[in-house]
């Protein structure tokens, strides 16, 4: 054991061994009590700043809390990318939205990555995609033809 806590070192070696285990990873377990963590997505216009590091780190709290308990815990990850938020930032910056947007997912991402947080990877939505509107749209349309909306 190291004298002096050696944050790069263990860290990294931390979140090695969760992606290679696939810690954070959920399946289904009939039988066993499930809790589904949802934080709020993030808009993909810029870079994470501590609001995000705040939010995040009280939902993984909660998250890590809930899986001592022996719950099987989903924590999923999404970008809020399809609207004004994004596309404002685009222009603003004077880069097509599609290209400003995935740089910055990617960019957040890396930056979620980089705080350990117990995020089940697999389950990351991206709002801007056709896979995911697709369905809300095909959802909107039929209550609308139901006269709910």
């Amino acid at each position: 054991m190291h004298e002096q806590y050696t944050p790069r070192d263990i860290e990294a070696a931390a979140q090695k061994f969760w992606d290679e285990q696939q810690s954070f990873a959920v399946t289904e377990q009939p039988g066993k009590d499930t809790y589904y963590c949802l934080s709020m997505f993030p808009y993909p216009s810029g870079k994470l700043h501590m609001g995000h590091v705040r939010n995040y780190t009280i939902g993984d709290v909660i998250a890590r809390y809930q899986r001592m308990l022996g719950k099987n815990v989903l924590q999923p990850m999404g970008w809020d990318a399809f609207g004004m938020p994004a596309e404002n930032a685009a222009m603003k910056n004077n880069v097509a939205p599609a290209k400003w947007t995935y740089e910055n997912v990617d960019y957040m991402k890396t930056q979620l990555k980089s705080l350990g947080l117990a995020i089940d990877w697999a389950r990351e939505v991206t709002t801007c995609k056709p896979d995911y509107y697709r369905w809300e749209q095909w959802l909107f349309t039929r209550l609308f033809e139901k006269g709910i909306i």
